[in-house]
């Protein structure tokens, strides 16, 4: 009987220094999350690496849609100053001007649509970069200090109590961790694929662009008051050189062509886009609110009643 006894006071013992021990641990996690210095700590381990990669793919992201939407309205620009003169120089040849501007309309309305798309994209990879910033914050110095709280109140609560503070603070623990660390996975998987599957067409588009935009100036159907104050007069004087006509039809098919690839490397860029800035990242959190549903779900997953 005695035996017994003194086996159970060790065994009182040695769970009171287990709980003690592990209240200090919840008590100093919580308290640095709470003071921010855990976040602090945080950057002399690999973790800040992910910080520090999903920071530079936003900036790169960012900085790539500005500079393609200048790109394309830029281009855009060029087609309708050429649409803008062929209304000028339209007595010396009606025909001429319907097909330039059947051949410009489309592209119109395609840079348009073009500007939503990314105008969409640019806000949601600055609403993603926000989300980071906020998610260190809130994932960290509020609810991992509020996980803590919970978990430190189920070490202490008696087994009869019905209400189970570890479960809820084991899972506020994982979706602390989620929410600080989710935006940032999303910018490390969207990086890969689009290094995998998207970098090579997106450059393949810019550089064809480029070269378009070029081209279509080079048919010298296009010339800037800047450039030249007498555009119209010269575009008239190429006119009247192509022998009335044909010099101009023929530019006008080079344009067309032109307009062509125009639009298709356009419709790239859109996909590219599309895919990088709202697919990818919809499809990552999807993959995460699931696996919050399975936590919240789960009648397995930390299902312990009070104390330990």
């Amino acid at each position: 009987m005695e035996g017994r006894l003194y086996q159970k006071g060790i065994q009182f013992f040695k769970d009171r220094g287990k709980k003690l021990l592990i209240s200090l641990a919840v008590v100093l996690i919580g308290f640095l999350a709470y003071t921010s210095t855990l976040e602090n700590l945080l950057q002399y381990t690999p973790i800040h690496d992910l910080d520090r990669k999903g920071d530079r793919y936003y900036e790169a992201s960012i900085g790539r849609a500005f500079y393609t939407f200048a790109m394309v309205r830029g281009l855009n620009g060029v087609i309708s100053v050429i649409q803008g003169t062929a209304v000028a120089v339209s007595p010396a040849g009606v025909g001429l001007n319907l097909a330039v501007g059947e051949i410009l309309d489309p592209v119109n309305d395609l840079v348009e649509r073009f500007s939503w798309v990314m105008l969409i994209s640019t806000s949601s990879l600055g609403i993603q970069k926000i989300l980071m910033e906020m998610g260190a914050w809130f994932g960290f110095t509020v609810l991992l200090s509020l996980s803590m709280l919970l978990i430190l109140l189920g070490i202490w609560t008696p087994r009869g109590i019905p209400i189970h503070f570890s479960s809820f603070g084991y899972k506020m623990l994982l979706i602390a961790i989620i929410i600080r660390f989710g935006i940032p996975a999303v910018a490390l998987v969207s990086e890969n694929l689009y290094d995998l599957f998207l970098a090579e067409r997106y450059a393949r588009s810019i550089t064809s662009l480029e070269k378009v935009d070029k081209e279509i100036k080079d048919t010298g159907l296009f010339e800037t008051e800047n450039e030249d104050p007498g555009y119209l007069e010269r575009l008239k004087d190429i006119y009247r050189s192509a022998g009335e006509k044909e010099g101009i039809k023929e530019k006008i098919l080079l344009l067309k062509d032109k307009i062509s690839d125009y639009a298709e490397y356009t419709v790239d860029l859109i996909i590219v886009f599309v895919i990088q800035t709202v697919v990818i990242p919809l499809v990552v959190l999807w993959g995460l609110i699931r696996l919050v549903r399975y936590i919240f779900g789960s009648p397995r997953l930390f299902t312990g009643r009070g104390g330990i």
